[in-house]
Order: structure tokens, then C-alpha cells, then sequence
């Protein structure tokens, strides 16, 4: 009975990196002490975060694109051809 509620209890990925964030956040604090200096660099990593996911989104559409073009190309039906047969 046990093993099924740890079964159960599997952590997102999403938690593990809002827990990251929060202690790389808490590093920010003790290590940047001026507020100015810790927003423009909390800042910079929230930049560097969209950057990576524009990154993974325009590979991700190049992906699918080359996809969809295969699938294209492989649908089209060809025309039915007339087989003469000697009789």
C-alpha cells in the first residue's frame, strides 16, 4: 500500500525548476546585495530563459515544417494508369 502512494508521487519537472529558480534567486540575494545590480541580473537570467525557449520553439517549427512536407509528399496519390493486356 505504501509503494502505490510513492508511486503516486512523482515530481514535475515544472516543480524542480520553480525550486531552482527559487534558490538561484536566494543565491542573487546574498551574493548581489545592491537591489539595482540584483534586478538587472535576475533580469538578464529571465532574458537568457526566453532565449532558450525561442531557441527550442524555432527548432521545434523547423521540425514539424520538414515533417509536414514528407507527409505532403507521401500522400499524393498517383494517377491510376491503363495496363494494356493482349487478348
Amino acid at each position: 500500500m505504501a509503494k502505490k502512494k510513492e508511486e503516486l508521487k512523482v515530481e514535475s519537472l515544472e516543480g524542480e525548476v520553480q525550486e531552482l529558480k527559487k534558490s538561484l534567486f536566494g543565491i542573487f540575494e546574498h551574493l548581489l546585495p545592491p537591489r539595482e545590480v540584483r534586478e538587472e541580473v535576475i533580469r538578464n537570467v529571465y532574458n537568457i530563459e526566453l532565449s532558450l525557449l525561442k531557441i527550442a520553439k524555432a527548432l521545434l517549427d523547423y521540425q514539424v515544417e520538414s515533417l509536414e512536407k514528407k507527409v505532403e509528399g507521401r500522400s499524393k496519390k498517383r494517377k491510376a494508369q491503363k495496363i494494356e493486356v493482349e487478348g
